[in-house]
């Protein structure tokens, strides 16, 4: 299921992708990549992403970092 995150106050992405890491109780480990991880509602970016990230009404797509 995809979750959604708002930033709130002076949080930026990178301070809620931090939260996230820190907070999931499956250690599942999330990158986010300020620049190219930029995404708008229904395309690609967004479709996909396993967490979204809502900073100031734009969003940002989060992704699980795959195990080797």
């Amino acid at each position: 299921m995809l979750s959604f995150y708002l930033c709130r106050g002076n949080e930026t992405v990178s301070d809620m992708l931090d939260k996230i890491n820190k907070e999931d109780t499956d250690g599942i480990t999330y990158v986010c990549d300020e620049v190219e991880d930029h995404c708008f509602i229904n395309d690609d970016k967004f479709i996909h992403a396993d967490k979204i990230i809502n900073y100031h009404n734009e969003y940002w797509a989060v992704h699980a970092l795959k195990n080797n």
